[in-house]
């Protein structure tokens, strides 16, 4: 299942559904085994963090939550490859993504607290 969280819709998705869909999220999703960077869980003790390739005309990146069953995926952050912020250097050793994908991870936890999100 994924969970698509109301502070991802309109801090991440809402700007970039021209190029991306659902559907191109949960195919991204579903390749996780073979496509997904392990990040580390920076003091989230219920799942981990996975930097996946989103394989489309438009590459991009998105880092997305796993909890720890492995059948529930929040999308956290998602960003064009060619971002010239973030979409080269999506991880945690960016000091500018690690503050984003920190932020993002608590609005999408206190979204999740407060049923704020639609379940694709």
């Amino acid at each position: 299942m994924i969970i698509i969280t109301d502070s991802f819709y309109k801090k991440e998705f809402k700007s970039l559904k021209k190029y991306y869909t659902f559907d191109d999220l949960r195919n991204s999703i579903q390749k996780t085994d073979v496509s997904s960077v392990n990040l580390s869980h920076l003091g989230y003790e219920n799942g981990k963090l996975l930097k996946l390739r989103i394989a489309n005309k438009v590459s991009g990146r998105m880092i997305v939550y796993i909890f720890n069953k492995g059948d529930v995926f929040v999308p956290i952050v998602l960003r064009l490859k060619k971002d010239k912020v973030l979409g080269e250097n999506l991880a945690l050793n960016n000091k500018k993504a690690k503050d984003l994908i920190l932020k993002m991870m608590d609005l999408a936890m206190d979204d999740i607290k407060k049923e704020r999100y639609e379940k694709i």
